[in-house]
């Protein structure tokens, strides 16, 4: 597994890295879709990641789709990484049929209705998408529905990265043939893109910190380099804590996959990722100054991201309250336990 996972961290590294060179982000950020470097992605059968090898797949399973999200988020890539190989995972797993295209992914709550005026908020880049999977919650399962791109109309909306977050309107007609997804609620479901987004920050946190160490190695101040001042080096040595602190509870809720711990780990992953985003970039943007929020200057494209992926799928106090609720609901003396057996898994 760790060779195969190299291999994928090369292929898949090389090909973000050309095109974090190329026009990409700025295409997007003007409202449009990078194309060609969609098309290199799906070409590569990328999307299929999670996917058996007797579905066309690599057999990674989710475990590996995480890889090129959290590489996706080190690279800035302007891509829907995370949707798009969740979304292909969950259709395979209805029997559902897969599509070519971009699929978009809105997990509706318990409350919704199709009626023509019941809309779908904030649903990561919809106008883009060829199709739209929606996720209801059922009586006894989740149910699964796969919306062609004429039966919803978009409110456009964009995160503070520029990334498209559109309010989805369907129509009365839209939903069709419904399919069942069982075992699988809809929380396990926001888990696990909550976990995409948290491995995308790990990613993007890992990218700040290199370009804040190699800043404070170049630029000098009253004749010596900044990173020989003892007071930057702490802060510096604070920002790499958290860093890596993310990094390891990311891992740990990859590592729980299909445990019974899954999503209490989930929980914590995203929990410290969002911490972790706080000091990381205020670190990173005090250490650069004026420089670091400039356009030129790579730095903006992660901690923009960081910012705005740490609201998404649920915050920290979000999800810090669900965990809350969940131990204060242990019968007494399990505390200690319920904590070990997941250190222990």
């Amino acid at each position: 597994m760790n060779e195969i996972k190299k291999l994928i961290e090369e292929s898949v590294g090389s090909l973000f890295e050309k095109h974090a060179d190329s026009d990409a982000i700025e295409i997007m950020e003007s409202g449009g879709f990078p194309a060609t470097f969609w098309d290199e992605f799906s070409e590569g059968g990328w999307r299929s990641i999670a996917l058996t090898e007797d579905e066309g797949g690599a057999g990674m399973g989710l475990a590996g789709g995480y890889i090129l999200m959290r590489l996706s988020g080190y690279h800035a890539v302007p891509l829907p990484i995370v949707e798009s190989i969740i979304s292909v995972h969950l259709l395979a797993l209805a029997g559902a049929p897969l599509t070519d295209g971009f699929t978009a992914l809105a997990v509706a709550d318990a409350g919704f209705q199709v009626d023509g005026t019941s809309a779908l908020p904030r649903v990561p880049w919809a106008r883009h998408a060829s199709n739209l999977v929606v996720i209801m919650p059922g009586e006894n399962n989740t149910r699964i529905a796969l919306v062609d791109r004429d039966k919803w109309t978009v409110k456009e909306h964009t995160n503070m990265a520029g990334e498209p977050r559109d309010d989805v309107l369907l129509a009365n007609d839209a939903l069709g043939e419904l399919f069942e997804l069982p075992g699988v609620s809809t929380e396990r479901i926001l888990s696990w893109l909550a976990l995409g987004r948290a491995a995308q920050m790990t990613g993007a946190l890992s990218r700040i910190l290199e370009c804040t160490v190699e800043y404070a190695n170049e630029r000098k101040q009253f004749g010596r380099l900044i990173s020989k001042f003892q007071a930057l080096q702490q802060q510096i040595s604070v920002q790499a804590e958290h860093v890596n602190a993310a990094q390891c509870a990311v891992d740990a809720g990859i590592l729980h996959l299909n445990t019974p711990h899954e999503w209490e780990c989930i929980a914590a992953a995203k929990i410290r990722t969002g911490e972790a985003v706080g000091h990381v970039c205020r670190i990173a943007h005090a250490v650069h100054a004026a420089i670091g929020f400039t356009r030129e200057y790579p730095l903006q494209l992660s901690t923009r991201r960081s910012w705005s992926w740490r609201d998404e799928y649920g915050n920290e106090a979000w999800w810090a309250t669900k965990l809350g609720d969940l131990c204060l609901g242990l019968e007494r003396g399990q505390l200690w336990s319920w904590l070990s057996e997941q250190t222990n898994g």
